[in-house]
């Protein structure tokens, strides 16, 4: 999230598309006070299919940020392992490209952050295709 926060210094953002296999109650905090406070207008959340057994209270987190929101966009769960953020804001467009999860932790990850408007629609045309199987 460190590289997220730096971008939502520089601007709100009118979509933000986040994919990862797990995270933590931290960060699905996090990611609420930013709503909240009209950081992110709109979000579609993309998680492994493993997240709702392994965790299950994230996974009742999130559930409740999209009731409570139910504008927000999407929540899909779906054989997934990717680790993209991808959103547009007033300023930019950009993708960031990890091997991290969606999670606070002291190990040293790869990222890549790329400012493209053509490849946050890359993302963003790909993720809109994929059909979920949250229940």
């Amino acid at each position: 999230l460190p590289i997220l926060k730096a971008v939502l210094r520089q601007q709100n953002l009118c979509h933000l598309l986040c994919s990862t296999w797990c995270m933590s109650c931290q960060d699905v905090l996090q990611f609420r006070e930013w709503i909240e406070r009209g950081k992110i207008a709109k979000m579609d959340f993309y998680v492994g299919e493993i997240f709702k057994s392994s965790y299950s209270y994230e996974f009742t987190l999130l559930n409740k940020l999209y009731e409570d929101f139910p504008n927000l966009g999407r929540f899909v769960m779906f054989r997934n392992h990717s680790k993209v953020f991808a959103g547009i804001g007033d300023k930019f467009a950009f993708a960031i490209q990890s091997s991290a999860n969606i999670n606070t932790n002291p190990r040293c990850e790869q990222t890549v952050v790329i400012i493209d408007k053509g490849l946050y629609e890359f993302y963003k045309n790909f993720y809109d295709g994929i059909k979920s199987f949250k229940k």
